[in-house]
């Protein structure tokens, strides 16, 4: 199932799991809906407010109600059905816990209302009753309820059931005792009421049963691109890489094709000419040959002059066609101790008694062509000792990467050109001539190999001079 979701097009992907997503939400909506049960407003009686100044349950006073109901029902079946309702709803309030249950205080001086409060004589006696004393020793002040529906009407009432005021708004309420005033108050209302908190909890459980296939889905549209990413990095680094996996949605599977397609002419274009130049290089080998054989009869002075220039131009050569042959063609790829290489590459420099030593060694392996890196090395070796005198070679790791550093104590280079040094042909300042060194193509050798490992390597001023070498592979697993 998942293979073939993951062969649509992006397009149709991401339309599933919008889809996806949006009836998740409404399912849960619906069945919020249809088995939650609806909130119930928190609210105080009249005579709750009595009972909680009085500290004790205070008996219900009869109230008078018509003989027959609105409906036509008998007074006592109404009675008797309301009663039932009424020791209902004082069951359930008295198992819920209460958001806004009254406070108790006692204070020496009588209740002051709030800005907004309002008094009613007629409550206020009923509540004296209610509690048995003066009404001069009991006062009510209470926020009335807003029923217009209009948001511009000002007409503010109380909800009156079976002759007893409910308050469903903040109310402060006091009687006179020997010790001051207790004073009950309605705390302020919670910035999120617990019906609130619980649909909110209902909704935060629906994005958590979401999340893993959102999750999934977006493993499915991230991984292609993240692999065609990866794939045309390499193929920027290395001609030769290999082709990118033409796989997942069908836009990523033609962008994969475009590029191996890229990759391919660009692997003929620069096969056709790297093969111009070594041929070119190959039949300069000819004229050159019969120079020399002509000016053997030239006066000697002229002779070897001339035999300098054909020498030269001879290694030149030589090692135009060495730079063909060896950049964008990889040998067999394979577990290399980059470690080992350093070591042996230092006890042969030291046989032939040239200033080159292993600082730190980690133990690392990459996976290359042990013939190509060693090759690598041995140019930033000899490019270190012909324009810099002693080389020290330090391998460490850092992340997921080897840095192999050839350092130098030598005259170093302007930082303007040393990005220029790795271009073919190109030397540096006008000490470093032909006489001490090659003709500026050991460190394009050497970049091209790390490039195609997957690499880099670029040069750096060491602080107190000289330049050090930085080449940077990724560590095979």
């Amino acid at each position: 199932m998942m293979k073939a979701i993951a062969r649509l097009p992006i397009f149709w992907q991401t339309l599933l799991l919008l889809v996806a997503a949006v009836a998740v939400v409404q399912g849960v909506s619906i069945a919020l809906f249809l088995y939650s049960p609806p909130p119930r407003p928190d609210f105080n009686r009249l005579s709750d407010i009595a009972e909680t100044l009085a500290g004790r349950r205070l008996d219900r006073r009869p109230v008078r109600m018509p003989q027959i109901g609105p409906l036509g029902e008998p007074r006592d079946i109404m009675r008797q059905r309301e009663d039932r309702q009424e020791r209902q709803q004082r069951q359930e309030r008295g198992n819920a816990v209460r958001e806004r249950a009254l406070s108790v205080a006692t204070i020496p001086d009588e209740p002051k209302p709030d800005p907004d409060m309002v008094s009613d004589d007629v409550f206020t006696d009923r509540l004296a009753s209610m509690l048995d004393v003066g009404d001069g020793d009991v006062r009510l002040f209470f926020e009335a309820d807003q029923r217009s529906n209009m948001p511009w009407a000002r007409e503010r009432n109380v909800l009156i059931r079976r002759g007893e005021p409910i308050f469903f708004d903040t109310v402060v309420a006091g009687v006179r005792t020997a010790d001051g005033w207790r004073v009950v108050r309605t705390p302020p209302r919670p910035f999120l009421p617990r019906w609130q908190r619980q649909m909110l909890q209902l909704f935060a459980i629906s994005a958590l049963v979401l999340a893993p296939f959102a999750w999934a889905f977006a493993r499915v549209l991230a991984r292609p691109i993240r692999r065609i990413a990866e794939g045309a990095d390499r193929m920027g680094a290395n001609p030769q890489a290999p082709p990118i996996a033409e796989e997942g949605p069908a836009e990523i599977r033609t962008t994969a094709h475009a590029l191996n397609r890229m990759q391919d002419r660009l692997g003929t274009y620069l096969t056709e000419r790297t093969n111009m130049i070594g041929a070119i290089a190959h039949d300069l080998r000819t004229p050159l040959a019969r120079i020399a054989f002509r000016i053997e009869g030239a006066p000697d002075d002229m002779r070897q002059k001339v035999q300098g220039d054909i020498e030269q131009m001879r290694a030149m050569i030589a090692a135009t066609i060495s730079f063909v042959r060896d950049t964008g063609r990889s040998g067999p790829m394979g577990p290399v101790s980059l470690d080992a290489l350093i070591a042996d590459i230092a006890a042969t420099e030291a046989e032939q008694q040239r200033p080159v030593t292993a600082g730190a060694i980690a133990p690392i392996t990459v996976q290359g062509d042990p013939m190509a890196l060693r090759r690598m090395l041995q140019n930033l070796v000899d490019n270190g000792v012909n324009y810099g005198g002693a080389v020290e070679i330090t391998l460490a790791r850092v992340g997921h990467m080897a840095e192999l550093r050839v350092s130098d104590r030598g005259p170093g280079l302007p930082p303007d050109s040393i990005e220029r040094m790795f271009k073919p042909f190109e030397r540096g300042d006008p000490s470093r001539n032909r006489t001490t060194g090659g003709i500026g193509l050991g460190l394009s050798i050497a970049r091209a190999i790390a490039q195609e490992h997957g690499g880099s390597l670029a040069l750096k001023n060491r602080d107190g001079g000289g330049l050090a070498a930085v080449a940077c592979l990724p560590i095979g697993d």
